[in-house]
């Protein structure tokens, strides 16, 4: 009899490490693409444009159900695009800049909300370019750094610019440039304040700097942050903590995750991701942060994986 329920104890733990893989980690529906964006919006996750590898990029925009991880197909983008950013605003979705093999750089804002059910382009960025951030600062999209020049050793294309957009009174204005032009950054709000984490610059190669901008200065203050050199990660803010994911460096594609305090600078490491991969998507959901898509060593595909953000104690 104890050998018997020992057999039944071991099948039941084998089980429940098996539901949770399942559960954590899945090959889903979402189309394989890279550099492209995810943006949660009335607890349905929008995943946006990108490149999967054929001639030219995607305006596909799938949506998903972050409790099932069905992908259904939602009204396309205006304009294909990839290496864009997007944030939610208003409720709506606002698609960012980005590159077009067919127009070239892209300066339409396109918007989406699912009231109205369609995209509509609001407005134009003044600097078109590709691999922006972009984040929501109070009533200000505000739009960072990025690339517009004609290849990797373009210096004079990696770009400082930090540009805004009043939602209020539908006007752009310049802000204070970062200190260190860059690429491939990403760029969120936390209390009143914008992070720009990490990038790339020929010459410089992967970056680990982080730079906040201050709206009561108007001015940006580099920190003095211990995370690993890298670019074309996943920044997300969840669980009063800046999240960093995957990414891209001299050692290839990263599964590393990295937890700040943004009050501290103080960094923890969760468990890693399973799939190493740069270019994808992440968005927080149920203090989990869910990752979409990307390019992984053998690849452009459509891994699903959610992430824990918790540090071992």
């Amino acid at each position: 009899m104890v050998k018997n329920a020992n057999w039944i104890s071991s099948c039941i733990l084998h089980l429940a490490s098996l539901i949770f893989l399942v559960a954590c980690f899945a090959r889903s529906e979402l189309t394989p693409r890279r550099a492209f964006t995810a943006a949660l919006l009335d607890d349905r996750i929008y995943a946006m444009g990108g490149w999967n590898g054929q001639a030219t990029q995607l305006d596909l925009v799938e949506v998903i159900d972050p409790q099932t991880l069905r992908a259904q197909p939602a009204p396309p983008l205006n304009i294909a695009r990839s290496q864009h950013a997007s944030v939610v605003a208003d409720d709506s979705i606002w698609v960012i800049g980005g590159w077009s093999a067919e127009r070239g750089l892209v300066s339409a804002l396109e918007i989406f909300s699912p009231r109205e059910n369609v995209w509509r382009i609001i407005t134009h960025l003044p600097t078109p370019r590709r691999e922006p951030a972009a984040a929501l600062l109070g009533r200000r999209i505000v739009v960072a750094g990025g690339f517009d020049g004609v290849n990797d050793g373009d210096l004079d294309g990696y770009l400082d610019v930090v540009e805004a957009y009043d939602l209020d009174a539908q006007q752009w204005r310049t802000l204070a440039r970062l200190h260190a032009p860059r690429r491939g950054l990403t760029l969120v709000a936390f209390e009143n304040s914008l992070y720009a984490i990490g990038g790339y610059v020929a010459g410089d190669g992967y970056l680990n700097l982080v730079e906040r901008y201050d709206p009561a200065r108007a001015a940006w203050q580099t920190l003095d942050w211990k995370i690993a050199s890298r670019t074309w990660t996943a920044t997300v803010v969840a669980d009063d903590a800046i999240i960093i994911a995957g990414g891209f460096n001299r050692e290839g594609f990263l599964g590393l995750v990295e937890r700040v305090d943004p009050r501290t600078g103080k960094i923890c490491n969760p468990p890693p991701m399973r799939v190493p991969r740069s270019w994808f998507a992440a968005v927080p959901f149920n203090h989990r942060v869910l990752t979409l898509g990307g390019e992984e060593a053998d690849g452009i595909k459509n891994t699903i994986e959610w992430i824990s953000i918790q540090c071992a104690k």
